[in-house]
């Protein structure tokens, strides 16, 4: 594949600023048009789409697999997987939905590669409290609740901990999350509830959380 994933993706949580192209024509095209354009071989039009879900791309991988390195390679890999695979891209769900199911079964497909168990809590998501500037103690209790929830959400099944991400993290609705893990709503429902359960649990057992609702 040679369109300049390079240029498209984001690393490290800064944004790469890309030199103005006659491609930023179609910046603000549907998805469905850009789809098509791409399909017909107009790699510019698929870098749009990179663009615009590469954020989304990353953060799904990065939840999945806890390391910024890792989830950089594999949201590189997805781009290239969809990239071939658009020719399957039927339309029944939205693209960034079909994007995301990728992502997921990549990610998914990572971690049989490794034991996740081992995995270090070093890299851990900020957690975003409301309110103004933190003191060092709120600072550091925030820092320490971020890394019990990620280390809670690693002990979780594959089912559940997607359910939990795609909700949580990604704010997706039942709809788009039954056509990413390919089951029906009551299916849905029932993975989010349980994957709750048990981080409520597992928090509780941590000292993290008294016995209150997740």
């Amino acid at each position: 594949m040679s369109i300049s994933l390079e240029t498209c993706m984001r690393y490290d949580d800064v944004a790469v600023e890309e030199p103005e192209t006659e491609s930023s024509v179609c910046e603000s095209a549907p998805d469905a048009v850009l789809v098509e354009r791409s399909r017909a071989g107009d790699q510019a039009a698929f870098e749009v789409l990179v663009r615009r879900y590469r954020n989304d791309v990353f953060a799904l991988s990065y939840h999945f697999l806890r390391n910024r390195e890792e989830a950089w390679d594999v949201s590189q890999e997805v781009f290239i997987k969809a990239y071939r695979a658009l020719w399957r891209f039927r339309g029944d769900a939205c693209f960034k939905t079909w994007l995301m199911r990728i992502t997921a079964n990549h990610c998914k497909d990572q971690l049989k590669k490794r034991r996740v168990d081992t995995l270090p809590f070093d890299e851990t998501i900020e957690t975003h409290a409301p309110g103004g500037l933190r003191g060092p103690e709120e600072t550091l209790e925030a820092a320490e609740l971020g890394a019990a929830i990620e280390q809670a959400i690693a002990l979780l099944p594959a089912k559940h901990r997607t359910a939990f991400v795609l909700r949580e993290y990604e704010g997706m609705s039942y709809q788009d999350m039954a056509r990413v893990m390919r089951c029906n709503l009551g299916t849905v429902m029932s993975r989010l509830h349980h994957a709750r359960r048990k981080l409520q649990n597992t928090l509780i057992g941590m000292g993290v959380l008294e016995d209150q609702q997740l």
